[in-house]
């Protein structure tokens, strides 16, 4: 019983190491992007996106999905009892997947170096070749980073992770204000998240040869080269159909507009980013569905499906009505120039509906992976990540012809549509594979809640001139009428606080 407990207690220190790492990310970020958006204004902010969401790109191709395999196999040999063998096979895994790595990243970057100019001049932006010059070393330190970080969550270590990312958080916060000071340019940029990154990096092995010696010392043996790689690659299949939809429409973006559009893009994705990364609920749900089948597994979907829609409709039709004011107060009138202001409503509206769809296709895609069928979501993910990229093309191409502004609306068109082929894909095959459907009381009501809650919003709007303060109470306002609706309308019942309740008493 006491090994139980003290498994329980690591897990729990684990996942709140986790979830506090996750919101260290997601803040440092945030204030990181505001201060560089707002000091950049955005030109400058536009083509350090281009060349950011270039880099991340690279960064996740390159990593071959090395840094899951990782953590897969060193986890899998520190299982093992006898404790020498153990950490004879996770050194050995280790140093030879940090080896690989190495070397990928290395090439990679020096590749990127050089062809610097050839890919700016493929945008038409001459101005992008010494950020991308200097971004090379960052995407080699980042790479690195990324694999070495990993380990803590195979040593089951997060502590040590959650350290290291905020090391770089705040390193790379104090340093912008420094270089932007004196260099107000997108090179300075990133210089500061090489340096932070490298903060971090050297933290991170420091700590590793100091607390876990085994993994550097001491004799290895023979690496099944062939099992680690070929799951790495399966990974990596997997994990190019995240970046398309990351990416694709930044960087097309790039190569048909001026750089000030695509910083208007890139601040709108980058409050729809933070909001989805505090709005996680995949963790919990996992668990629960591998281990149900039949009826009890509907019941489960129908339960979560109740009360995570209860939340998303909401936030997402609330987001949609106040992101423009959101985005003046964030990052300035700079990035609300009047004469685009109708494009950046229509565009902030269709990406803040991502929000909804990116939950609830989550939720679905946890469900196929729980019952052994995620070839279902990779699949279907697959074939929209291509008709993404046809649809940006297409939608970009044809609605600049009528004015270069409305490149925005078309990137936003073709990441919507092709979303929502992909939500509305695994509803259909959730249905037809195993028999799952919400309830339509779980969709209509948090709909009809969120409409009277926008008419609420509406009128506020119309009778109160908003400021900061005016602007909270009106969200909070908000969100009293919406509760209040649902309980009026019993899509919201003392049953489901009840639950509530007891689950944060769960957590103790």
């Amino acid at each position: 019983m006491k090994n139980k407990i003290s498994l329980v207690q690591k897990t729990v220190r684990n996942a709140l190491f986790q979830s506090l790492s996750g919101i260290i990310a997601k803040i440092g970020g945030l204030i990181f992007t505001i201060v560089i958006a707002r000091i950049l204004f955005p030109e400058l902010f536009g083509l350090y996106s281009i060349v950011l969401s270039l880099i991340l790109t690279i960064v996740a191709v390159s990593d071959l999905g090395l840094s899951q395999t990782m953590v897969r196999y060193v986890a899998e040999s520190l299982g093992i009892k006898n404790k020498r063998k153990a950490w004879k096979q996770a050194r050995s895994r280790f140093l030879f997947l940090l080896k690989f790595k190495f070397f990928i990243s290395l090439a990679v970057s020096i590749l990127l170096f050089l062809l610097a100019g050839l890919i700016a001049g493929l945008f038409k932006k001459p101005e992008l070749t010494l950020p991308l010059q200097v971004g090379s070393i960052y995407l080699f330190v980042v790479s690195l980073y990324g694999l070495i970080n990993q380990i803590f969550l195979s040593l089951q270590k997060l502590k040590y992770s959650t350290i290291a990312e905020s090391i770089f958080q705040f390193s790379r916060i104090v340093l912008i204000f420094v270089f932007l000071y004196f260099y107000k340019n997108v090179t300075s940029v990133f210089i500061v998240l090489a340096i932070s990154v490298f903060f971090a990096l050297i933290f991170s092995i420091f700590l590793l040869r100091k607390r876990f010696k085994f993994l550097f010392k001491g004799k290895r043996e023979p690496v099944e080269k062939k099992r680690l790689l070929t799951f790495s690659g399966f990974l990596m299949l997997s994990s190019l159909n995240i970046i398309v939809f990351a990416n694709i429409d930044k960087l097309m973006l790039g190569y048909f507009l001026e750089a000030k559009f695509i910083g208007f893009y890139a601040v709108i994705v980058a409050i729809i980013s933070g909001v989805l990364g505090l709005m996680s609920f995949g963790g919990v749900v996992f668990p629960v569905f591998a281990q149900l089948k039949g009826e009890r597994l509907r019941n489960a979907f129908r339960n979560s499906f109740h009360y995570i829609s209860i939340v998303v409709f909401p936030t997402t039709i609330g987001l949609a009505y106040v992101f423009l004011p959101a985005l003046r107060i964030f990052y300035g009138g700079a990035y609300v120039p009047p004469g685009y202001k109708i494009t950046l409503i229509i565009t902030s509206v269709l990406l803040s509906f991502l929000i909804l769809e990116r939950i609830l296709s989550g939720l679905y895609a946890i469900m196929f992976n729980a019952k052994e069928k995620p070839k279902i979501p990779a699949v279907t993910i697959l074939v929209v990540s291509i008709l993404n990229i046809i649809f940006n093309f297409i939608f970009i191409y044809f609605l600049i012809q009528i004015k270069p502004e409305y490149g925005l609306i078309g990137a936003a068109s073709a990441t919507f549509l092709s979303r929502y082929i992909y939500f509305f894909t695994l509803i259909i095959l959730g249905k037809k594979r195993l028999k799952i459907l919400p309830r339509k009381k779980s969709i209509l009501k948090p709909i009809f809640a969120s409409l009277v809650m926008l008419v609420f919003l509406f009128v506020f709007d119309y009778f109160v001139p908003l400021t900061i303060l005016w602007g909270i109470l009106m969200i909070i306002c908000a969100i009293i009428v919406y509760i209040g609706f649902m309980f009026l309308i019993k899509g919201l019942t003392k049953k489901d606080l009840s639950i509530l309740i007891k689950s944060f008493k769960s957590i103790k």
